[in-house]
């Protein structure tokens, strides 16, 4: 009576057990899809402001306290917006209050004369002014800011609330939200005169700071053109600083001095070019690498369609030189070789902006990143980004403006007008990170074309971030690409050996091994990649790359030699002596290439493998001779099989085995010998075109590339692949291996057209899973490869992926910022690509398992 009782329990605990394996199981795999898809909203929560539009306030309006009828020679707001000022013709002060009450008072710099020219720096406080006698001085123009006690502010102020301001004292004093009082004041002061040589007034003077000196070039109204380097240099002992400087005129030619007077004139950030332009839009440019002796490198016009020129000015960093005309266009123009590496940099056109038709009356840049706000006649101000061109925002004065400054932080425009101060409180979002700069190719200063650029950061405050995913995306694909060719077929092949050929009592013990391997951590890999492989390759690359044929080659001579053995000695060697035999062919291989490498060096590559990839060498027989052994290997088997292979079988038909192996080793033999000619043939016939091989998947060569990730990081994914794939290739049914032996195939026949298509299903998912792991591997590319975002097939040269990048560049990234985004942006399109590989593995599996399914 118990039994049934048993019975009855056990079926209920097994049912049991089923209900909550399944539960379990759902829910695991919800859980998976659910975490899944948190990942994917996390990251386009992070990046989806990148692609948010810029904005902008109403205008706010303060009056002036007197009508202005010219422009000022300046415009600047401080970095926390407490106070605007302007500097006058006459050479007037006047601050102005951006926090209400009364203006503080104006004042006069000047002791002497007021200036007829200055040059403000976009970033910097370095400011030089030129005088109606022709002489410049060098002065700094800042914000000081200067913290007081409670008791040295008057009783009146000590109750202003954190976070408010007043005016005081020829400032502003604001309590900060940390309960200080700070008292924000601008300084200007007239510094030493210093002679240019020149006795008529400067009209127009720029200048640029460097390393070198202060550079700079002042225009006279005599029509002189004068370039100074003017270096200080201060006593350590009492401070003092002491100016000398260096001039030279530049010449005039008769027909520049019948145009007039230039309308402007500019020296470049580095003061290694100075342009001299006219309002007709004539630009002389003039080289000023070697000071002492200037030279003319080109005239060239500006403005093509006959526009007058109205302004001419720098974006940050005083490369990209942008000029207005009265038609409302801005051009964009920077200097760039096009030619060969020692030919001169010229100036090139790298945008136009367009805009309202109307004349461009003010172009102001940010200090802070390559934006440019353009003012209009019509009172109409429109902000661009000048690398992209692309219009941010449009803004609206009820007048033109007489000058116009962009906030330090760059979150707030200022127009002065006849009648007052306005103001627009901006968001510009991210325009060095729009969807054109993330995936477009971009001309980018010192570029000689567009192109795409990842560069995120830099020594130069003000270099300009290039955000291009493309290289990542392409370093990505090549690292895959690479570590696919190396381990995929080794992985597929060994799998095919494992599963049919190898003996049954040593199957598990190598597959065992084989998985073993891929338990070695991804950063040992790394390490070992980047400083054992790398070396090593780079001492022995023409042994390396001989190894490519040499090992297969040994490794079919010794199959051929193997079938001279007489038939018993062959079985009795089957098991683990052959098993060894096959494994020697690889040190000899690698011997037999150790040997040639020297010969082969010396007869095709000049004698230095390495050297000739660099293009020293214009003999290109031996490179094309390396490339096209495949393809003449697979003509020479075809023409073989197509003519000789009928014809021979039935003259062999009756041969014993002895003398079949070795007519099979003389036919290896002249095969070798006739894939050789037929290879040198093709490359003589290339050759005496003048192709080269190089500049595609050879070149120069680089110590950590992409040779040296296919070799660590194909050892990685070969146990993933190598495992899945013999699964697979065991599950086929023992009968269709004996019913395909059974009908006169061979092993190999049975293999590869019997086994072989019906686990494709389970070979091409295990291929899929390895790729998914190149796809996503980080410190083997990282310590391996370089880690350089170009853009080049060269096997023999580095790259950055996706997830390598992130890697690095993401503890450094400011959290909010455009690069900070950009990286999440990295990562979903890394997502995204291995969602869209999977979700093809998954459709062309299902495509073999139906297929598989009809048999």
């Amino acid at each position: 009576m118990t039994k049934p009782r048993r019975n009855r329990t056990t079926r209920r605990s097994v049912v049991l057990g089923e209900r909550l394996a399944r539960t379990a199981i759902t829910l695991g795999g919800l859980g998976t899809i659910l975490a899944v898809t948190l990942i994917f909203v996390f990251l386009a929560w992070i990046v989806l402001p990148l692609f948010s539009s810029p904005s902008s306030s109403e205008a706010t309006e303060r009056p002036a306290a007197r009508p202005r009828t010219t422009a000022p020679l300046r415009l600047a707001v401080d970095g926390e917006r407490l106070m605007a000022w302007s500097l006058d013709p006459d050479g007037v002060l006047t601050p102005m209050s951006l926090v209400g009450g009364e203006d503080p008072a104006p004042s006069r710099p000047f002791a002497g004369s007021a200036p007829t020219a200055a040059s403000f720096p976009i970033v910097g406080e370095q400011v030089v002014f030129g005088y109606e006698d022709g002489s410049i001085s060098l002065t700094e123009s800042k914000d000081e800011m200067e913290f007081l006690a409670v008791e040295e502010v008057p009783e009146e102020l000590r109750d202003l609330a954190p976070g408010s301001a007043q005016v005081f004292d020829g400032g502003v004093l604001e309590r900060t939200p940390q309960d200080q009082f700070r008292v924000t004041r601008h300084e200007l002061e007239e510094g030493e005169h210093l002679s240019t040589g020149e006795e008529s007034a400067v009209v127009a003077v720029d200048h640029s700071s460097t390393p070198q000196g202060i550079y700079l070039i002042s225009l006279h109204a005599s029509g002189a053109l004068r370039v100074a380097r003017v270096r200080e240099r201060e006593n350590l002992m009492t401070g003092k600083v002491t100016r000398s400087l260096s001039k030279v005129e530049l010449p005039r030619s008769e027909e520049s001095l019948a145009r007039g007077l230039p309308m402007s004139v500019l020296v470049e950030g580095i003061g290694q070019h100075a342009y001299v332009i006219w309002s007709d839009g004539t630009c002389v440019h003039w080289d000023l690498s070697s000071f002492h002796a200037p030279r003319a490198l080109e005239e060239i016009d500006l403005t093509p369609q006959g526009a007058e020129v109205t302004c001419a000015a720098f974006v940050a960093g005083k490369k990209t030189l942008l000029i207005g005309d009265d038609q409302g266009r801005v051009r964009t123009w920077f200097t760039a070789r096009l030619g060969a590496d020692d030919a001169p940099p010229l100036l090139v056109q790298s945008g136009t902006w367009p805009g309202p038709e109307a004349r461009v009356t003010a172009l102001t840049p940010s200090p802070r990143a390559r934006i440019v706000v353009a003012a209009y006649a019509t009172g109409e101000l429109r902000a661009f980004q000048s690398t992209l061109g692309e219009e941010l925002l449009r803004l609206k004065a009820d007048t033109s403006p007489l000058a116009v400054a962009v906030a330090p932080k760059q979150d707030a425009v200022f127009a002065l007008t006849r009648d007052g101060l306005l103001s627009w409180e901006v968001d510009l979002a991210y325009p060095e990170a729009s969807p054109t700069a993330l995936f477009r190719p971009i001309w980018y200063e010192n570029y000689p074309e567009p192109q795409h650029v990842w560069q995120s950061s830099s020594a130069s405050d003000d270099f300009e971030p290039k955000l291009g995913m493309m290289p990542l995306v392409f370093g990505t694909v090549k690292a895959t690409l690479y570590s696919m060719l190396f381990g995929a077929p080794l992985a597929i092949l060994a799998a095919i050996f494992t599963s049919e050929f190898l003996s049954q009592r040593m199957r598990a013990p190598i597959k065992s091994l084989v998985e073993l391997m891929a338990s070695l951590p991804s950063v040992v890999l790394g390490f070992i990649g980047g400083l054992i492989i790398a070396p090593f390759v780079q001492g022995t690359l023409a042994t390396v790359l001989l190894s490519f044929v040499t090992i297969p080659l040994t490794a079919l001579a010794g199959a051929y030699l193997w079938q001279l053995m007489p038939t018993h000695r062959a079985i009795s060697l089957a098991g683990f002596p052959r098993f060894l035999m096959i494994g020697l062919t690889l040190p000899t291989g690698a011997l037999v290439a150790m040997g040639l490498a020297p010969l082969v060096e010396s007869l095709f590559f000049a004698g230095d493998l390495s050297t000739w990839l660099t293009g020293s060498d214009t003999n290109t027989f031996g490179g094309w001779l390396f490339f096209l052994l495949p393809l003449a290997g697979v003509l020479v088997s075809m023409g073989y099989g197509w003519i000789l292979a009928p014809r021979l079988t039935k003259r062999t038909a009756d041969w014993e085995r002895p003398q079949v192996a070795r007519f099979a080793l003389l036919k290896y033999g002249l095969g070798i010998a006739a894939t050789l000619a037929v290879a040198g043939l093709l490359a003589a016939g290339i050759e005496a075109t003048g192709l080269d091989p190089r500049g595609g998947v050879v070149g120069t060569y680089v110590q950590q590339n992409a040779l040296v990730v296919g070799f660590a990081m194909g050892f990685a994914i070969i146990p993933i692949i190598y495992t899945l794939a013999e699964d697979s290739l065991s599950e086929v049914p023992s009968q269709l291996r004996e019913g395909s032996l059974g009908a006169g195939a061979t092993q190999w026949q049975t293999a590869v057209r019997i086994v072989l298509p019906f686990a494709m299903s389970g070979i091409f998912s295990a291929l899929m899973i390895g790729l998914g792991r190149a796809v996503g591997e980080t410190m083997i590319v990282l310590m391996a490869a370089g880690n350089t975002p170009i853009m080049e097939w060269n096997a023999f040269n580095g790259f950055r992926t996706l997830s390598a990048n992130i890697a690095v560049e993401l503890p450094e990234a400011v959290i909010g910022s455009a690069h900070y985004r950009s990286l999440f942006l990295a990562g979903l399109v890394l997502f995204g690509m291995t969602f869209a590989l999977n979700t093809v593995a998954e459709l062309v599996r299902r495509h073999f398992r139906k297929r598989m399914q009809s048999l």
